[in-house]
C-alpha cells in the first residue's frame, strides 16, 4: 500500500466516523418542527422565511467567529459566504430591511480550531442538503435561485466540489494534528446547538407579510 494509498483510506475511515458519530444529533435537527415544516408539502412562505430567519442567526456567526479562527485551513472561505444570500431571499419574499437587521445572531464558543472546523463541518452540510431543499421549494413555492431561493442553490454547480474539498482539508487537518475527537463532539455539539436554536427562534417568531406577484 502507497503512503498516499494509506493517507486517502485514513481521510475515509475518519469521514465515516464523523458522520457514524454525529448521526444521531443530526437526526434530531432533521426531526426539529422547522426542518419538518421546510419539507411539508404544503410548506408556505411563512414557514420558508422563518427558518431562513432562523438560519441566519447561525450563518452570520459562522461567518463572523469560524471563519477567522480557521482561515489557514479552508483557504476558499470567500467562495463560502452564504448570509448574504439569506438577505436578498427574506427581501424577496417579503421581510424589510429592518426586520433582517433585528434579527438575532447566536453567539459560538470554542478554544481551538478543531473545535471551529467541527462548527464548519455542520454548516457546510447543510448548504450540501440545501439542493434537496432548494428542488423542493422551487416547485411547492416557485421560488428560484434569481429570486427567493438563492440560500438553497447555494455553491449552485460548485457545491459538490467546494464540499469535496472541504472534507479533504478537514481530514488532512485531523491527520496532521491527530485531534479527531475535538472535532467529533464540536459537530455534535454544533447539531444540537442548531437544533434548539431553531426551536428558540422558531417558537418567538411572528407571521411576516408575503410578497405574492413574484411568481406569477
Amino acid at each position: 500500500m502507497s503512503e498516499a494509498t494509506a493517507f486517502n483510506t485514513e481521510q475515509d475511515l475518519f469521514f465515516k466516523q464523523l458522520r457514524q458519530e454525529t448521526a444521531e444529533s443530526h437526526q434530531s435537527l432533521e426531526d426539529n418542527r422547522l426542518s419538518k415544516a421546510i419539507l411539508n408539502p404544503s410548506v408556505s412562505i411563512q414557514d420558508y422565511q422563518t427558518y431562513l430567519a432562523a438560519l441566519f442567526g447561525v450563518t452570520v456567526a459562522c461567518e463572523d467567529q469560524i471563519f477567522p479562527a480557521i482561515s489557514q485551513v479552508i483557504t476558499d472561505l470567500p467562495d463560502r459566504y452564504k448570509s448574504r444570500l439569506i438577505i436578498d431571499d427574506l427581501l424577496a419574499t417579503g421581510f424589510t430591511e429592518a426586520e433582517i437587521d433585528a434579527l438575532p445572531v447566536y453567539h459560538f464558543e470554542f478554544s481551538s480550531v478543531a473545535q471551529a472546523l467541527g462548527i464548519m463541518y455542520v454548516l457546510e452540510g447543510s448548504t450540501l442538503g440545501g439542493r434537496f431543499l432548494y428542488k423542493h421549494t422551487h416547485e411547492v413555492l416557485g421560488l428560484t435561485f434569481e429570486s427567493g431561493a438563492s440560500y438553497f442553490w447555494g455553491y449552485g454547480t460548485q457545491t459538490g466540489n467546494l464540499w469535496k474539498s472541504f472534507i479533504s482539508a478537514l481530514t488532512q487537518f485531523v491527520e496532521e494534528h491527530e485531534e479527531r475527537g475535538e472535532v467529533i463532539a464540536s459537530a455534535k455539539n454544533t447539531f444540537t446547538i442548531i437544533d434548539n436554536w431553531l426551536r428558540q427562534t422558531g417558537a418567538a417568531s411572528v407571521t411576516r407579510p408575503v410578497v405574492t406577484d413574484q411568481h406569477e
